[in-house]
């Protein structure tokens, strides 16, 4: 198998990266502090903060489990793996649509005025870099050489 530029595997590392710090990161609010995120609800919201916590926590945890996919794939990738395209240009490809649709959401937000700008531009910032990159990361897997993915 051609192996793709490193531009795919370097932007998958990277998302896996970041979803393994941010997954970890949910889960220890969860764990440790589940009241900072209870405390951002609104007071009609009558969940206690352990509900809040485990949601979190599960969250977190699922997060992880995808950037251990990413660092797996991109992994895969690098070492020349045969499937390592196709599940390349499945984990980008869907993490671009998810992105794009989340990155909406927050401009929807911001424009409805349901969340404060302050939490909402720059996660609508991040996550259109991050629709860029993934589209990036499926076209060069899309256009390398070699076997049919």
């Amino acid at each position: 198998m051609e192996r793709p530029s490193r531009a795919a595997w370097a932007i998958l590392l990277l998302g896996g990266i970041v979803l393994l710090a941010g997954g970890a990161a949910a889960v220890a609010v969860g764990l440790f502090n589940p009241g900072l995120i209870s405390s951002q609800l609104p007071p009609e919201a009558e969940v206690d903060a352990a509900a809040v916590g485990g949601a979190a926590v599960a969250l977190g945890v699922a997060t992880v489990l995808l950037g251990i996919v990413h660092i797996g794939t991109a992994m895969a990738l690098r070492l020349g793996i045969r499937i390592a395209k196709t599940a390349a240009v499945v984990v980008a490809s869907t993490m671009a649509v998810l992105s794009l649709g989340f990155a909406v959401a927050a401009v929807v937000s911001i424009a409805s005025g349901a969340a404060p700008p302050i939490y909402m531009v720059p996660a609508a910032v991040g996550l259109g870099a991050a629709v860029i990159g993934y589209a990036v990361a499926t076209a060069v897997v899309i256009g390398a050489g070699g076997e049919p993915i």
